[in-house]
């Protein structure tokens, strides 16, 4: 939680140093976020395992959302601010809280989930300054800090099996649309590909990294 909370401070001052670099130019937007967290399918992951001089391979069950009676339509919150650069350029701070559940085979798992990211935005189109045409599509690439407190279960029992909890590294990819309603109010959509550098997210600490999705719906408003 440390990691979170000074990686929250750092983003701050990095977003608001580069506000006031450009305060002559207030072109600065924040705004609320909802999104679906959905944990995407890996596969299985063979591990050699050794047993007094005996060596053999176990298989590692991966999870994946929306798979069975204990995952849910899982749902994540956030607030974003975002810092238009130039006609066509942006950077954005954001942050989303939210419960990641999921299931393969004979086991289950949930997972709370924070998540910080700063990442570049480019659009495609420059704003014209017409609400009533200014659809504009982008692309964008970010790097963030998930933090989890994770629990995996059997089935069967619903018995508590392993616990993880911790923070790790991320990285995001996204392509999206932003719509202008007014001069002051813009709504914007994108799915956002996201892989988090540990497999400990879903419950179970294993090697690899763990993949989701943030399919995700914002309303940002210019001040």
């Amino acid at each position: 939680m440390n990691s979170l909370i000074h990686l929250i401070v750092l983003g701050t001052m990095i977003f608001a140093s580069t506000v006031s670099t450009y305060a002559q130019k207030p072109k600065v937007k924040i705004g609320l976020g909802v999104g679906h967290l959905y944990d995407l399918y890996e596969g299985p992951i063979d591990l050699a395992s050794t047993s007094g001089n005996v060596t053999y391979t176990v298989t590692d069950i991966d999870l994946k959302g929306l798979n069975g009676d204990y995952t849910k339509f899982d749902v994540g919150l956030g607030v974003l601010a975002e810092l238009c650069v130039g006609a066509q350029k942006s950077i954005l701070l954001s942050y989303t809280r939210g419960t990641l559940t999921s299931q393969q085979e004979n086991q289950y798992a949930t997972s709370k989930i924070n998540m910080v990211n700063v990442s570049y935005r480019y659009y495609f189109l420059p704003d014209i300054g017409n609400p009533a045409t200014s659809v504009r599509p982008y692309s964008e690439v970010g790097l963030g800090l998930t933090t989890f407190e994770a629990n995996r279960y059997f089935v069967a029992d619903r018995g508590l099996f392993s616990q993880t909890s911790g923070a790790t590294l991320s990285s995001m990819l996204a392509v999206g649309v932003q719509i202008n309603v007014s001069q002051k109010m813009q709504i914007t959509a994108a799915p956002n590909f996201i892989i988090n550098y540990s497999d400990a997210v879903d419950g179970y600490k294993n090697r690899g990294v763990d993949i989701m999705m943030s399919n995700t719906l914002g309303v940002l408003f210019s001040l």
